[in-house]
């Protein structure tokens, strides 16, 4: 379905589940979609309401002119959640969704607050130029086979047949446009280290040990009041992918 904004952008989202319930929200890696959570969805929607949604630039969304800074993804979120009547949500955020989450549970309540692969300030701009660049230039799919390349991947993701075309398949989704104006945002992210002592949620930060940006959890620790810390061995930066199952039971024993 679409939600049409005030500010004129479509965002495609699925609703899932029984409107009594809790309701959970998925917000997406970046270079993603609602397929992102294709093994989680189905399964956390037996027990909560859950809406999945492809954020601006993405999937079936809009994809207006950038870049798409991370405070106008926190906006597309809130205005989300209000046209569709949601109350007290549980925030889910896996890496540029993070941030997103980050930023929505800054300036809205939010009790409870899950980080996946989180970063807490715009990333080294270096990889992400040449990225933009060969998505630019070679499209989406040499942009996911560049990156294994270079083993930014976990043998997890890529050396599992079915989840590497799952990979592909997502980042296909996606135009080349849409995934620059997106880093651009991304990139002119502020530095929100000073601001996570003002999160009052119940915070989950989950990592794989492989993921590199587990390196953050020292940052999330000194600076988060009520943050729980939870890390699986083996995997890398996609659980949503490499570890479903786990990440499910994660999700459902703290909310």
């Amino acid at each position: 379905m679409f939600a049409y904004l005030s500010n004129g952008i479509r965002i495609f989202y699925e609703d899932r589940g029984k409107y009594e319930n809790k309701t959970i929200i998925l917000i997406h890696h970046l270079a993603g979609s609602i397929n992102s959570w294709k093994y989680i969805t189905p399964i956390l929607s037996e027990k909560f309401r859950v809406l999945v949604y492809d954020l601006r630039g993405h999937g079936r969304s809009s994809i207006p002119p950038g870049p798409y800074k991370i405070e106008e993804h926190s906006e597309d979120l809130k205005e989300l959640i209000e046209e569709l009547g949601i109350e007290d949500p549980i925030i889910v955020g896996h890496s540029i969704g993070s941030l997103i989450a980050i930023d929505y549970a800054l300036n809205n309540y939010v009790k409870k607050l899950i980080l996946i692969g989180a970063l807490y300030k715009a990333p080294n701009p270096e990889p992400y130029q040449k990225y933009v660049s060969i998505a630019m230039n070679l499209g989406m799919v040499a942009l996911a086979e560049y990156r294994r390349s270079q083993g930014e991947l976990s043998n997890s993701l890529i050396n599992n047949p079915t989840l590497w075309k799952d990979f592909i398949n997502i980042y296909n989704e996606n135009t080349p446009l849409g995934y620059k104006y997106a880093v651009e945002g991304l990139l002119s992210a502020k530095d929100y280290l000073k601001e996570l002592q003002k999160i009052d949620s119940n915070v989950l930060l989950i990592y794989g040990d492989e993921d590199k940006l587990s390196a953050n959890v020292t940052v999330f620790q000194q600076n988060i009041r009520n943050l729980t810390v939870q890390t699986f061995k083996g995997y890398g930066h996609f659980l949503n992918l490499e570890e479903p199952k786990g990440l499910i039971e994660a999700i459902v024993n703290f909310v």
